[in-house]
């Protein structure tokens, strides 16, 4: 079995959002939450920031040119106000601006629950930001967040992402992993939505000192057993925060099997890779898996820049079974 520690050491950081799109983020945010505070006549605290970047579990894009996604929630809509009217008065804020209303597009046409600002392409790469109004539900815990056409949805941001952080750091690197298969193998119109891949990852608790390509097969393979149960149709997705809301509820048949599909051949070759015992072979297919920024192997002694990782304890090795079940770092 060959364990390439430092090989997934090495692809943790590379997928790992970066000091350059981490400046642009705050930069951009900075700025939009004094305009939002002022405008809403709110705190800014009320103005906050919700998403992968906000739970940690953000990931460079994939492909070139591909998109840096953040999420704004400004929690100043007046109680009674309809849903579809506060999306267009937000419209009508942010366009009141000189600098936002350039990076409003015809986009926002569509249905949408938020508002969204296209900033020009940076070194980075593109990126953009969408802004979407709330109003208090339960102070401090849950918000109301609109709906196009469909009213009021309740929501708690907050919440959600210290739930993330509740769950480890060794979780949040696997839904790193997890995501950049998710972005090299699946069409981004009908990929699985960020959140029910992080709730479907918790379903395979880790614990211990942990050996990063078995940790990955035993998610993976713990995901496809659950999802095996419902082979056509989604099945329900609580979500940890709010268990009366099923978050695959939007989850469409035609796009749920043809995750099941990648999944499927996802397990096995996680499978291959983790009890190949040649270490560069091994490399190879954890490549095939997870793209392009998974590194070769280079043998130990061999001199490779790298910087240190991002989140946690350098990993060290899963006990001396050969062949380790994929299930034994918890209950199923």
């Amino acid at each position: 079995m060959a364990i390439l520690t430092r090989e997934f050491n090495i692809f943790h950081d590379r997928i790992s959002l970066g000091a350059a799109p981490q400046k642009q983020i705050q930069s951009s945010v900075s700025g939009l939450r004094a305009y939002l505070s002022k405008a809403y006549d709110v705190e800014p605290t009320e103005v906050i920031l919700q998403g992968s970047v906000s739970n940690g579990t953000a990931v460079e894009p994939a492909r070139a040119g591909g998109e840096y996604d953040v999420d704004l929630v400004v929690v100043g809509v007046v109680p009674g106000e309809g849903a579809d009217h506060a999306l267009a008065h937000l419209k009508r804020v942010l366009a009141a601006n000189g600098v936002y209303v350039r990076l409003l597009r015809g986009e926002n046409s569509r249905k949408k629950p938020c508002v969204r600002l296209f900033y020009a392409a940076t070194p980075i790469g593109n990126f953009h930001v969408d802004v979407v109004p709330a109003q208090t539900y339960v102070k401090d815990m849950l918000l109301k967040v609109p709906r196009r056409g469909e009213g009021w949805h309740i929501t708690a941001p907050v919440a959600y992402a210290r739930w993330c952080q509740m769950q480890g750091s060794d979780y949040i690197r696997i839904v790193k992993m997890l995501k950049r298969w998710r972005d090299v193998h699946q069409p981004a119109h009908d990929s699985i939505k960020s959140i029910v891949l992080q709730v479907l990852a918790a379903t395979q608790p880790l614990s211990g000192t942990i050996q990063w390509g078995t940790a990955l097969w035993a998610t993976l393979s713990v995901i496809e057993r659950k999802l095996t149960l419902s082979p056509n149709t989604a099945p329900q997705i609580p979500n940890p925060i709010l268990p009366k809301e099923n978050l695959a509820a939007r989850w469409d048949d035609v796009a749920y099997r043809n995750f099941r599909r990648e999944l499927r051949s996802a397990v096995a070759l996680a499978q291959q890779a983790v009890f190949e015992q040649n270490p560069q072979a091994s490399a190879v297919l954890w490549r095939e898996l997870l793209g392009d920024d998974f590194p070769d192997y280079a043998p130990p002694g061999v001199f490779r820049l790298a910087s240190p990782s991002l989140i946690g304890p350098q990993p060290s090795l899963l006990g001396s079974n050969p062949r380790p079940s994929p299930f034994n770092f918890g209950k199923p």
